[in-house]
């Protein structure tokens, strides 16, 4: 196929990412180029889809090409990809939203094919409004870095219930998701774990608005997503979407004693107030939220006037694990992550069988033998990291041996180590590699050699990996791993890694 092109970038391979629409007709003009297919368009810009209301950098675009039957549009992505916004007709509107923080000058490019399957590309430059950066409650509900969040029920919930019903007890409403307090009852399962508890919500189907099943209370599968545009979606455990609707959260103040805001929405898992026959309220008080938990409230008849009355309410607890840069290092001046000496056996690095299987059971299922404190608990144990200076680059404490020592990772790839007493050993960079995800790990963590806390591989005579494998990440731990001389091939052997559990400070 011959090419007459506008840019030199869309001749290097641009133009072929999707089939392009061809005319078979007589427009009267034999052949177009790019300088003349766009001769006596009209374009037009508002800030609303019906074109109601114009706006010179609206993000609605009306358009009218008549040279042109029919026309394919779209614009360049970041990494050279096309993105369709428009095909088929000659005229019509479509919705331009570049990505946050791009620049407000956009190209769009219009493909049209002539009766002789020669390719056109002309283009055009569009002033357009560029979203600013989210709000901080939208950054916790829908993610920062990647522009939505999926949501699932929360099993790791005190007690394991993520439906159920409370007293409307006020006081610290995050201690409803931390602690279970004011809990009467609630589901736990997507049916019964034994027979006539009713913990289950199959045996619960008396609450929804028609007494059936629609596939949003299975606990590990079934999902809802949140986008940064205001769209809130439900699915099943197939991905069959169950509802869908606008979402809004109204009133936030992180400060909140009792709730930090009302989450606005029929569009969440299991939406029913319990004891009311299938009402979905649409207006739930947010008693947590951060970047992996959220738990909802409301109360009985929707009386949020009675708060501290302990009449009833229906309570809701959910998690995300899909914002792992969320987790990693929040949305605004970063995170710091020490020991967690609340691991298992309280060891917070040490070696294990690099054993496979799923990563967030590995350290308890492969773990050989550990480091619990700065020095040994008892003379000979060796469990203390003074005791197992043979395994750093210099045979020297750096001050990371320390409970209180930790790094910060933020969100511009800057990883700084500090000692125990906050001063600064070494700092670098950092990038998180979420395509090498699956059941083992949630993604890689790439570092500047030396800057996590004690970063050393175990019996290699001080090697400081670059390249750890993230088992298991929520927004409170975080558990990394490094194969025997990174031989990442070897899952599944049982060689030697050196693990490394840490705790958000």
């Amino acid at each position: 196929m011959k090419k007459s092109i506008l840019l030199f970038a869309v001749a290097l391979g641009m133009l072929t990412a999707c089939n392009p629409i061809k005319e078979d007709g007589s427009m009267g003009v034999d052949h177009f180029t790019p300088a003349n297919l766009l001769d006596g368009a009209t374009f037009s810009q508002y800030a609303d889809e019906a074109c109601t209301e114009a706006k010179e950098d609206g993000n609605w675009i009306k358009y009218s090409v008549p040279k042109a039957s029919s026309l394919y549009i779209y614009y360049l992505k970041p990494d050279g990809s096309e993105f369709k916004l428009a095909s088929g007709s000659s005229a019509g509107v479509f919705n331009f939203v570049p990505a946050r923080g791009s620049d407000p000058n956009q190209t769009v490019y219009f493909r049209f094919v002539n009766a002789d399957n020669e390719e056109i590309v002309a283009s055009k430059d569009f002033l357009v409004e560029v979203a600013g950066e989210l709000n901080p409650e939208i950054r916790l509900l829908a993610s920062n870095d990647y522009g939505k969040k999926t949501w699932k029920w929360d099993p790791t919930a005190p007690d394991g219930i993520v439906w159920g019903n409370m007293g409307y007890s006020g006081g610290n409403g995050a201690e409803v998701a931390t602690t279970g307090s004011a809990k009467w009852w609630g589901v736990v399962a997507e049916s019964e774990t034994e027979a006539g508890t009713g913990n289950g919500f199959l045996q619960q189907l008396q609450h929804t608005e028609d007494g059936a099943y629609h596939g949003d209370g299975d606990v590990d599968n079934s999902y809802m997503v949140f986008t940064e545009d205001g769209i809130a979606t439900t699915y099943d455990a197939s991905g069959a979407e169950i509802r869908k609707d606008a979402y809004a959260i109204e009133g936030y103040n992180p400060a909140g004693e009792w709730k930090v805001g009302d989450l606005v929405t029929t569009a969440i898992l299991w939406p029913y107030e319990i004891n009311s026959g299938g009402n979905v309220p649409g207006r739930y008080e947010i008693l947590y939220l951060t970047a992996d938990k959220m738990s909802l409230c409301y109360p009985d008849g929707g009386d949020f006037g009675s708060l501290g009355g302990w009449g009833e309410a229906t309570f809701w607890n959910f998690r995300s694990l899909s914002d792992i840069k969320g987790m990693a290092y929040g949305y605004d001046n970063g995170k710091d992550w020490t020991w967690n000496t609340e691991a298992l056996d309280g060891v917070v690095w040490g070696n294990m069988g690099y054993c496979g299987g799923a990563g967030a059971d590995a350290v308890a299922s492969g773990k050989w033998w550990g480091v619990v404190a700065e020095s040994e608990t008892e003379p000979g144990s060796g469990n203390g990291f003074l005791q197992q200076l043979q395994h750093t680059n210099d045979g020297q404490a750096h001050g990371d041996e320390s409970m209180d020592a930790y790094f910060t990772l933020t969100p511009d790839g800057v990883i700084t180590r500090h000692a125990g007493d906050g001063s600064v050993i070494n700092s670098g960079v950092f990038d998180i590699d979420e395509t090498v995800a699956n059941e083992w790990k949630v993604a890689n963590l790439n570092t500047t050699a030396g800057t996590i806390l004690f970063p050393y591989e175990i019996n290699s005579g001080g090697n400081m990996p670059t390249t750890f494998e993230m088992l298991y990440l929520t927004g409170s731990t975080m558990t990394l791993c490094y194969p025997d001389g990174g031989d990442f091939g070897s899952i599944g052997g049982w060689g030697e890694a050196t693990f490394w559990q840490f705790k958000a400070k």
